[in-house]
């Protein structure tokens, strides 16, 4: 699979660029949407319909009167990956001294207002576990009103120099 070149290129979520484990996530997204101009809610997301994906998912609350995001939910490879466990804190109080941390609430920012599917593969953008070489990203749109996103349901695939996924501490699968 083709890393794109720099942390920033974000496209429109592709199933023919897409990682089997980032199709699965989309395919169940779509899945829960009412109609085609509909968004999934939360409420509607079963953590027990997609175990294989729960290591790799992340969520993220969006605060629209601050323009702030804060981690739901982070999954346990996830969590190796990064080295620490998030959840409940803001992106700004978990990455305040990242250079690109401005870029990347922008790209946040963008999909909330245009509530469609994105997806990269690159590098990464935050510290991440240094046997990770590239990583692969999915993020969705969820509405409470199926309409204005408050939250995006992520996915995060590690990769090694072997193009391998990469779960630090547990195991490797091709």
């Amino acid at each position: 699979m083709k890393t794109d070149p720099g942390p920033g290129q974000w496209r429109p979520y592709d199933p023919a660029r897409a990682s089997d484990l980032a199709a699965g996530l989309h395919r169940y997204w779509a899945s829960k949407r009412a109609g085609p101009d509909d968004l999934p809610a939360r409420d509607d997301i079963h953590p027990e319909e997609i175990k294989p994906l729960l290591p790799y998912i992340w969520m993220l609350d969006f605060d629209r009167a601050t323009e702030a995001f804060r981690y739901r939910l982070i999954g346990t490879a996830v969590v190796d990956g990064v080295g620490k466990d998030y959840t409940g804190h803001t992106l700004a109080e978990c990455h305040p001294n990242v250079g690109d941390y401005q870029v990347v609430v922008g790209t946040l920012l963008q999909m909330m207002e245009d509530a469609r599917p994105m997806w990269r593969r690159g590098s990464p953008m935050f510290q991440h576990h240094t046997e990770v070489t590239a990583l692969e990203n999915v993020i969705l749109p969820l509405a409470t009103d199926r309409r204005t996103p408050d939250r995006l349901l992520g996915m995060t695939v590690f990769y090694d120099s072997d193009d391998r996924v990469y779960l630090p501490g547990i195991l490797r699968i091709r």
